[in-house]
């Protein structure tokens, strides 16, 4: 029994699709995770640097400057002869209340240079070490190395986050298209399907990409434009919020929750159909969740947890029931939100 069961769900193209969807986006998560985990790491490590830095130097400067000149003194010779005791007092009485302020003023100078230099240095070297692999924080900086690294993880983020919402309407078409073809023109059809839907979020990506490098230098935005400071935040999640009030919110919405109708509607034969059917589908799942892919600068654009949690919602609204009823109330506590932590700017 559980034999044939087993064989009869390994030949369901719409179980495979399902399987073979959640084990490679189990690899985008965890090459996701990786990847941040090694940003934080290093931003660490610029941080440990920079403490050190702070620490040792000022102490070894006072450890000299307190410790020094007592030695010499001690070092000298107390009772040998009466030569040396007579050298060293016409030594002390030859030093002038000028030369010895001249000494402490010089004495200052080096001194605050010294530390002035320390602290360039240790900002310079925080700055450095806190910038992400090849995404720079640097307002500057628009090279294409800065520019391809910025990219490739809005892609990267983008995909861990859409394909498991992307998966019951993947296993729908698989089981449809299944009628059409079978075996690698099959698997080769629904990988075609995937790359279409993934089309404009590939498109989203890069523009999401040149908004983070762009807001670098804004007063709203830090940790290299990818968290939203208090004002920015809370118009972020007004607007958020408010989208999903809209009619263009809930038209889309609709397609999402209801797959095989949009796939009975736009169907298109054969693996050259695969791909516009696609890209159909990814135009109506960007018109849905787009304003809400703003929250990931509400709560930090890099951080795992929050993109698990928004990738998690958006697959509760296209599969739990009443979604768009539970999706309305959602909206108003963001707005609440986004109220709340302007209000707070301004007590």
């Amino acid at each position: 029994m559980s034999a044939r069961l087993i064989s009869r769900y390994a030949d369901d193209p719409r179980v495979l699709t399902v399987i073979v969807t959640a084990l490679i986006a189990a690899v985008l998560w965890m090459a996701t995770w990786q990847t941040m985990s090694g940003m934080s790491g290093m931003s660490m490590d610029g941080m440990e640097m920079g403490g050190g830095m702070s620490m040792d130097k000022p102490m070894e400067m006072g450890d000299a400057m307190q410790a020094d000149k007592p030695m010499q003194m001690e070092n000298m010779p107390s009772g040998g002869s009466m030569v040396q005791g007579e050298m060293a007092e016409s030594m002390q009485d030859t030093m002038s209340g000028d030369a010895q302020g001249g000494m402490s003023e010089g004495m200052s100078e080096n001194m605050s240079s010294g530390m002035s230099s320390m602290s360039g240095n240790m900002a310079g070297g925080m700055a450095m070490d806190m910038d992400m692999p090849g995404m720079s924080m640097d307002p500057t900086d628009w090279s294409m190395g800065t520019i391809a690294a910025t990219t490739t993880m809005w892609i990267l983020m983008m995909a861990a986050m859409m394909l498991p919402a992307m998966a019951p309407v993947m296993a729908i078409y698989a089981g449809l298209a299944a009628k059409e073809d079978s075996g690698a023109r099959l698997a080769l059809r629904i990988g075609v399907f995937t790359m279409g839907y993934f089309l404009l979020w590939a498109v989203f990506s890069v523009a999401a990409a040149l908004g983070q490098l762009s807001l670098r230098g804004s007063e709203w935005f830090t940790m290299g434009g990818t968290l939203a400071l208090p004002v920015a935040a809370g118009l972020l999640l007004i607007i958020a919020g408010a989208y999903q009030l809209t009619p263009i919110k809930e038209f889309c919405l609709r397609h999402c929750r209801h797959p095989l109708t949009y796939l009975m509607s736009h169907w298109r034969e054969g693996l050259a159909g695969a791909f516009p059917v696609g890209a159909r589908h990814g135009v109506y799942c960007l018109g849905c969740c787009i304003a809400l892919m703003g929250l990931m600068f509400v709560f930090g654009a890099m951080d795992v947890f929050w993109m698990a949690m928004i990738a998690l919602y958006f697959l509760a609204e296209k599969i739990l029931p009443a979604a768009e009823i539970w999706g309305k109330i959602f909206g108003g506590l963001l707005i609440l939100a986004g109220i709340v932590t302007l209000a707070q700017t301004v007590i």
